[in-house]
């Protein structure tokens, strides 16, 4: 029924235009709460963050948002009084320091601040192996890394979850920040809510050390949007500095923004180097600097085969900056980075969209290219184990995996090899996209392999499970579509309806990243 009769609603979607369902929780909202009674007052608003988030938005409030607030809820000839604020910005928290460490406090699901949840169920657990992939030849880097989590209490997974990784800042980077705000990283603290503001539960686990915090829970080294620099102006006590901050924020700056802090990978530690004026009480600086969030790896291993074992399979992303300096992604970075038998890493379980056919005789199509490949070596490992020790009768396997050159960045060739031997993996296809002039891509082979697919998924009844980037998931579904079309004889849009049917019977199953 009607339950949001009386509420005026509009809202504003957070997408990118990478992936196929773009904005779709902003359009379901939006939708059902009309459905629900509610009234619309202003069309949606759709932002991408595939270009500007942050500009979208600011569009939309500017021409849709406020005029229409201002029409419907502003009576004729009431005066709006902007105050203004010489002082520092407002802040929600306060913070109380203690002389020395204790145990952080153990709190209820409910004393715990919402998106905070994983600092405080998440188990550091110890690295048992950290190798290298790729040749040495390859410039890039690679790294398998397997985490012991048999002391991890409460801790499970299944074959191809994924793990979620927090992050550490490095030693060199909480010190920088910490000389630039003048913070003593041995202090100890706990923050509560300031006056007037609502607590709304533990961002993190406390009492806690300025050094833990800024480690664990800071993200200052990712590149701030604009309102942050805005926001940071306030805290600056010279005006050439205040005045350049308040210039990469504006809408004019938008250009400069984007070469200067966006494309340079300036962080929040960087940029108080480049605006030394800038001071923060601790208090603002929490309540300012955003929490640093957790990354997802898809699992490497089977759960059946390495109960006690997570293997993940992380590319380093790096980059040159215009200063000399390598940006590293912080959890990239952070694993590679990890010495077996003596770092832990802190993780936790999600699970993953990828589960293997209940009827084992059912064929499996993977298709993996790159680090792709990470969740079909743990679906082999399952079948290896669903035949060898559960004694079943497993149906065809084939894999598609794509790399540079057999020479430079051919991860598991030799376990790949040993599949096949073993009979455990049919059939496998590589692309190499630099052996010849020619690039070659694993849709490329997908497509050539047309008629074998065909019998495989609408004879056989297969299941398709598909991993890597977002253009190289579109270039897949794109191939499956034609296959529909020319081995299925289906029209366009039958072939769109026939892949829509396989994934929402769990047949057809994509992860995959921007």
């Amino acid at each position: 029924g009607p339950c949001l009769s009386g509420l005026d609603y509009c809202a504003f979607g957070l997408g990118n235009t990478q992936y196929e369902h773009y904005n779709a929780m902003g359009n379901f909202f939006d939708s059902t709460i009309e459905r629900l009674g509610g009234t619309r007052i202003a069309p949606i608003g759709l932002g991408d963050d595939d270009k500007d988030l942050e500009a979208d938005f600011e569009n939309w409030k500017d021409n849709v948002l406020w005029p229409t607030m201002k029409k419907l809820y502003i009576k004729a000839g009431t005066v709006v009084v902007h105050k203004e604020n010489s002082g520092l910005p407002d802040t929600q928290y306060q913070v109380e320091y203690v002389e020395t460490a204790s145990k952080p406090k153990t709190l209820s699901h409910d004393e715990i601040h919402n998106s905070s949840r994983n600092y405080f169920t998440s188990a550091d657990c110890p690295v048992s192996i950290n190798r290298e992939l790729r040749s040495p030849a390859d410039p890039g880097s690679t790294v398998h890394v397997e985490i012991d989590v048999s002391n991890a209490k409460g801790f499970s997974y299944f074959t191809a979850d994924n793990l979620g990784v927090l992050p550490v800042n490095s030693t060199e980077i909480v010190e920088s920040l910490a000389k630039s705000l003048s913070y003593d990283l041995d202090a100890v603290f706990k923050v509560t809510s300031s006056a007037n503001h609502e607590w709304h539960g533990a961002p993190f686990p406390m009492p806690i050390t300025i050094r833990e915090c800024l480690a664990r829970y800071c993200d200052i080294t990712s590149a701030p949007r604009r309102s942050e620099l805005k926001l940071l102006a306030a805290y600056a006590k010279d005006p050439t500095d205040k005045k350049a901050l308040l210039r990469l924020s504006s809408k004019e700056g938008k250009a400069e923004y984007r070469e200067k802090i966006m494309d340079a990978h300036v962080g929040l530690v960087d940029l108080l180097l480049l605006c030394p004026s800038i001071q923060a009480p601790l208090e603002h600086f929490l309540a300012f600097c955003p929490r640093l969030l957790p990354r997802y790896y898809t699992i490497s291993s089977s759960s059946s085969v390495h109960p006690k074992s997570v293997h993940l399979t992380v590319s380093l992303t790096e980059t040159q900056k215009k200063d000399g300096s390598v940006y590293k992604g912080i959890c990239s970075g952070h694993l590679a980075g990890v010495v077996a038998g003596k770092s832990t890493v802190r993780v936790f379980n999600r699970e993953s969209t990828f589960r293997l056919p209940k009827d084992t005789t059912k064929p499996v199509i993977m298709i993996g290219p790159g680090t792709g490949v990470a969740p079909m070596r743990a679906l082999l490992q399952e079948r290896a184990y669903e035949r060898d020790v559960l004694k079943k009768t497993i149906g065809t396997n084939v894999l598609y995996f794509g790399c540079k050159k057999a020479s430079l960045d051919y991860l598991y060739e030799e376990e790949m090899q040993k599949f096949q031997s073993d009979g455990v993996l049919n059939t496998l296809h590589v692309a190499f996209s630099r052996e010849k002039a020619e690039k070659v891509y694993v849709q490329h082979l997908l497509a050539k392999n047309a008629e074998e697919t065909w019998e495989l998924v609408n004879g056989e009844g297969a299941y398709i499970f598909v991993c890597g980037g977002v253009k190289m998931g579109q270039d897949v579904s794109e191939t499956l579509r034609s296959i529909c079309v020319s081995q299925g004889k289906l029209s366009t849009d039958a072939a769109k309806k026939y892949m829509e049917k396989l994934a929402s019977e769990g047949r057809f199953v994509q992860e995959l990243w921007a």
